[in-house]
C-alpha cells in the first residue's frame, strides 16, 4: 500500500524530473512512510515514483519502483492483490521466477505473461503505472471498483499521474483551478468524477487502463471490467449460500498482512459480520477498533459489547470528544485532498488505529449499497410519482421551506443526473447560484452536463438505488473520504463486500430476494441470521456518525453567522444554529468560505 505518481515530458532535465517527482511524492509522505524511491528513463523521459507503506514483505526487497529481471518493464504500485498467491503459483508453473515475495513482482509477472489480460485476472484494492520499454508505453490501470484513487493530467508537453490531487501542485507545470468544483460540490457533497477541483486533472475510470503511446503522446482509456448484470439466481437458500462462500473468502483474502490487522467496528449489521468472519479466520492478532462520545445519544458501545462476548480478538474502544473534534479540525479539512462532506469520522478512527499500531483495517463499506440499507431504496419509489408531474410544477418546489422537498426541483432536469440529486443532493441551484453569485442558469448547465449512464432508466427502482449508490455516493464519496483519510495516517482500508467475486454473486441474484422491503438488508441478515445477536439486526439504521450536528453548532469558528459575508450563507447558517439544517449542508459553506 503506497502513494504513486510520474511524469512524463521533454521540458525537464533529468535532475528536475528527479526533484518534481520527489516533491509530489513527498507531498503524500502520510500515505507511505516507509520508503520512498524514483526512477528516471533518460530515453524517454519518465519518471515515476513511489512513498512505500509496508504491508507485504516488509523488507527492501519490496523497495519500489521495481524493474523486471531483465528491465524492460518497470512498475509503481499503490495496493493489495488479495490473489496474489495464486497467481504466483500460476506463473511458476510457466516457468516464471520470483525473486520476492511481493505481490508486485506478480503484477510484472502477470504483465509479461498476458498483457492487457493481466489486469483483470487482479482481485484487489490496486492503481499502478507499468513502463513497457520495449512496447514504447506507459499503463495507468485502477482496480475494478475504484477502490484506491488515481488521477492523470496530459497536454502536449507533459503527462503527469498521481494518487492524490494536491500532488499536481508540484509537478512543475501550472495548475488552473476547475471553475465548476464549487457548483459540484454544493450538489453533491462532493466532487464526481472524474472533475476534481482542477482544470486538467481527471480521475481515471474504476475497472479501466490507460495507455499511453510514448512515440506520439498520445493516449486512450480502455474499459477491461464489467460487473455482471444478468440475473442467474432465483432461489433464496442458494442466494444465501452464496453470500456466505464470497463473503468468506473475501475474508479470509483480505486478512493476508505481515503486519497487524485491525477492524473498524461500529457495533452494525455490517461491521458486526466483517468483525464475526475476520476473528474466525484470522490467524494473527486481531483488533477491533470502536469510536464512542460523551453524548450517550451516539454511543453504540451496549451493542457492540453484545459481539464483543462472541469474539476473541482484542477490542479497542476510544472516546473522541468535542475538544479533539476542535483540536484536529483543521488537519482533517487538509487531508481530505477534496471537498467532501463525509469523512471525518474516519479519519478519527483510523488515528486510533494509528495510535494502536495498526496498518491494515477491514470496513463494512459496500454492504448498503449491495443489500438495499439507505433511505434512497424508500425514496426512489415515492419520487416516481412526482416525475410525473408537469415540468413546472416539479420546479416550483424550490419555493418550499423543507429542504428535502426542495430537491425534488432536480427532478425537472429528466435525467439520471437530476434522480440522484433529488435523493442526496445539499442545495437546488438557486441557493447555488445565491452562494456563488453567479447565474443559476449557469449552475443547472454544468450539472446537466455531467455525463452518466442513460441505461440506469431501465433498471427497476431497487437496482437503479443500488446503481446511484455505487456508482455515485460510494465511489465519489466514500471511497475517497475512506481512502484518503486511512491513508492521512498512514492505514489502509480493506473492504471485503466489494470484493469483486462477491459483487458479482450479488449482482446476479433477484431483486425481490436481493432486497428487503419490509426489513433492510434481509438477505445479508438471513445469511447471518445464526449468528448475529437480534439486538444487532432487529433495530433502526444508524450508521457510522458522529455528534456533528452538536459539536458545529458550539464551535463559533464554523457556526457564528457574522463569519459569512455571503447574505445567503448568513441565512443558512443561522438556520443551520436553529436546528433546521443538517450538519453536512453547513460543513459545505465553511468549506467553501473559509475552508483550507
Amino acid at each position: 500500500m503506497c502513494r504513486i505518481a510520474g511524469i512524463i515530458t521533454k521540458e525537464f532535465s533529468v535532475d528536475q524530473l528527479k526533484h518534481y517527482i520527489t516533491l509530489m511524492c513527498n507531498s503524500m509522505i502520510h500515505g507511505g512512510p516507509d520508503d520512498f524511491g524514483y526512477a528516471v528513463d533518460t530515453n524517454t523521459m519518465v519518471c515515476l515514483g513511489n512513498r512505500r507503506l509496508a504491508i507485504l514483505d516488509l523488507s527492501l526487497a519490496g523497495h519500489m519502483p521495481m524493474f523486471s529481471d531483465d528491465e524492460n518493464i518497470v512498475i509503481t504500485y499503490n495496493g493489495e492483490i488479495y490473489n496474489f498467491k495464486i497467481l504466483r503459483e500460476a506463473l511458476i508453473k510457466k516457468g516464471f521466477k520470483f525473486k520476492t515475495d511481493t505481490d508486485t513482482e506478480v503484477i510484472i509477472k502477470a504483465y509479461q505473461c498476458w498483457g492487457e489480460e493481466a489486469f483483470n485476472q487482479l482481485n484487489g484494492i490496486f492503481a499502478f503505472c507499468i513502463h513497457d520499454k520495449i512496447k514504447n508505453c506507459v499503463y495507468l490501470v485502477r482496480d475494478q471498483s475504484g477502490i484506491k484513487p488515481l488521477y492523470y493530467s496530459a497536454d502536449r508537453h507533459q503527462f503527469s499521474f498521481a494518487s492524490e490531487v494536491k500532488a499536481f501542485e508540484h509537478t512543475g507545470f501550472k495548475q488552473q483551478i476547475n471553475e465548476n468544483w464549487k457548483i459540484y460540490y454544493l450538489a453533491f457533497g462532493h466532487i464526481p468524477e472524474p472533475f476534481t477541483t482542477l482544470k486538467n486533472v481527471y480521475s481515471l475510470p474504476k475497472g479501466s487502463f490507460l495507455k499511453y503511446q510514448l512515440a506520439d503522446n498520445s493516449f486512450k482509456i480502455h474499459s477491461y471490467h464489467e460487473f455482471k448484470t444478468a440475473i442467474k439466481i432465483l432461489d433464496e437458500n442458494e442466494a444465501i449460500a452464496g453470500v456466505r462462500e464470497e463473503l468468506t473468502k473475501a475474508i479470509k483474502f483480505q486478512l493476508i498482512s505481515d503486519t497487524s490487522i485491525g477492524v473498524l467496528f461500529s457495533g452494525g449489521l455490517d461491521s458486526s459480520i466483517i468483525t464475526l468472519l475476520a476473528d474466525k479466520y484470522a490467524t494473527g492478532n486481531l483488533t477491533s477498533i470502536s469510536a464512542n462520545f460523551d453524548e450517550i445519544d451516539f454511543s453504540e458501545s451496549s451493542h457492540r459489547k453484545v459481539i464483543a462476548q462472541r469474539v476473541t480478538s482484542n477490542h479497542q474502544e476510544h472516546i473522541i470528544t468535542y475538544r479533539d473534534f476542535v483540536y484536529n479540525f483543521e488537519n482533517v479539512l487538509h487531508d481530505m485532498d477534496q471537498p467532501t462532506n463525509d469523512g471525518i469520522n474516519t479519519w478519527f478512527i483510523c488515528k486510533c488505529a494509528k495510535e494502536n499500531g495498526i496498518k491494515s483495517v477491514l470496513s463494512g463499506l459496500g454492504a448498503d449499497e449491495l443489500f438495499g440499507g439507505y433511505p434512497s431504496f424508500d425514496r426512489i419509489r415515492k419520487i416516481q410519482n412526482f416525475s410525473k408531474l408537469s415540468r413546472e410544477m416539479i420546479k416550483s418546489a424550490r419555493f418550499l421551506k423543507s429542504t428535502k422537498l426542495r430537491r425534488l426541483y432536480y427532478l425537472s432536469f429528466q435525467s439520471p443526473v437530476g434522480e440522484y440529486l433529488c435523493l442526496r443532493g445539499l442545495y437546488t441551484p438557486d441557493i447555488i447560484a445565491n452562494l456563488l453569485d453567479i447565474d443559476i442558469q449557469t449552475v443547472i448547465n454544468c450539472l446537466q452536463n455531467i455525463p452518466l449512464d442513460d441505461s440506469i432508466k431501465y433498471l427497476n427502482d431497487e437496482e437503479r438505488a443500488s446503481w446511484f449508490e455505487m456508482n455515485m455516493y460510494m465511489q465519489n464519496q466514500l471511497l475517497k473520504d475512506t481512502d484518503f483519510m486511512s491513508m492521512s495516517h498512514g492505514v489502509e482500508a480493506r473492504v471485503p463486500f466489494l470484493d469483486i467475486n462477491f459483487i458479482n454473486l450479488v449482482t446476479s441474484i433477484h431483486p425481490s430476494i436481493r432486497y428487503g422491503e419490509l426489513q433492510k438488508k434481509r438477505l445479508l441478515i438471513e445469511a447471518y441470521r445464526d449468528e448475529l445477536p437480534e439486538e444487532t439486526w432487529n433495530r433502526s439504521k444508524m450508521g457510522f456518525t458522529f455528534p456533528f450536528q452538536e459539536w458545529m453548532r458550539k464551535n463559533k469558528d464554523i457556526s457564528s453567522p457574522d463569519l459569512y459575508q455571503n447574505k445567503k450563507a448568513k441565512k443558512l447558517i443561522t438556520a443551520f444554529n436553529e436546528n433546521n439544517l443538517h450538519w453536512s449542508s453547513a460543513f459545505a459553506l465553511y468549506k467553501i468560505f473559509h475552508g483550507s
